[in-house]
């Protein structure tokens, strides 16, 4: 196999800096786009977890007033509390992420 030499001056300088900084673009385009993403995964995450707070908070009320389903109640009130708290343990960790990655 033979590997041929290119002349410099069949080199066009100015098309290879265009390709350059196109794809530079291409990345800084996909990079705040991907940016973007994670903002709205971080406030779905953040308002998933306020959403089981009250849920708990409502599950918990339930069962000081109906003692039929008091267990049943409680168990889901530590549920969703658990998840609150997964929910926003997770949107922080993304939020993080942006944070590293923000210009």
């Amino acid at each position: 196999m033979q590997i041929g030499l290119v002349k410099s001056s069949s080199i066009d300088v100015h098309n290879v800096e265009r390709k350059v900084s196109s794809n530079m673009t291409s990345s800084d385009e996909k990079l705040s786009a991907l940016l973007k993403d994670l903002n709205e995964l971080s406030a779905h995450l953040h308002k998933r977890g306020e959403h089981s707070l009250v849920l708990s908070q409502q599950f918990a009320t339930n069962a000081h007033k109906d003692a039929g389903n008091r267990e049943f109640d409680l168990n889901q009130a530590r549920m969703l509390d658990y998840q609150h708290t997964l929910f926003h343990e997770v949107g922080n960790l993304v939020d993080k992420i942006i944070k590293r990655y923000e210009h």
